[in-house]
């Protein structure tokens, strides 16, 4: 059997949902799956399962006990679309590569005059 102590909980008129941090107790079990918990925080809070969104959950070693911040949608949470797996089998599309270039220096270098330092002579008189 797992107990729910709430740590916190606040009412978001904006976002419309309810922020929910709590501190699960499931001795003796494993860490529940988070379908379980969703199920039992909906159950708790007269909400929809589907409409309930783990953000985390955190379990300390030696301890049975988690940690989960979730939200409670007033309104059905917009799912992310997934992107689709192409099959191996099916020849993929690429646009063609580009082949690097090496870089043309627009400057030439010119040869540099060598410049040798003039000699004094000194008269003796």
């Amino acid at each position: 059997m797992i107990n729910v102590k709430i740590l916190e909980e606040k009412e978001n008129p904006i976002l419309k949902r309810k922020d929910l941090l709590l501190m699960l107790d499931h001795k003796g079990e494993p860490t529940p799956k988070t379908s379980d918990i969703a199920k039992l925080i909906a159950d708790k809070f007269k909400g929809d399962q589907k409409k309930t969104e783990i953000i985390y959950m955190f379990s300390q070693k030696g301890i049975s006990q988690t940690k989960v911040k979730a939200y409670v949608w007033k309104e059905k949470i917009i799912e992310k679309p997934k992107e689709e797996k192409k099959p191996e089998g099916e020849a993929q599309e690429e646009a063609p590569k580009e082949e690097a270039k090496p870089k043309e220096n627009k400057k030439e270098k010119k040869p540099e005059a060598k410049v040798e330092p003039k000699k004094e002579e000194n008269p003796k008189k």
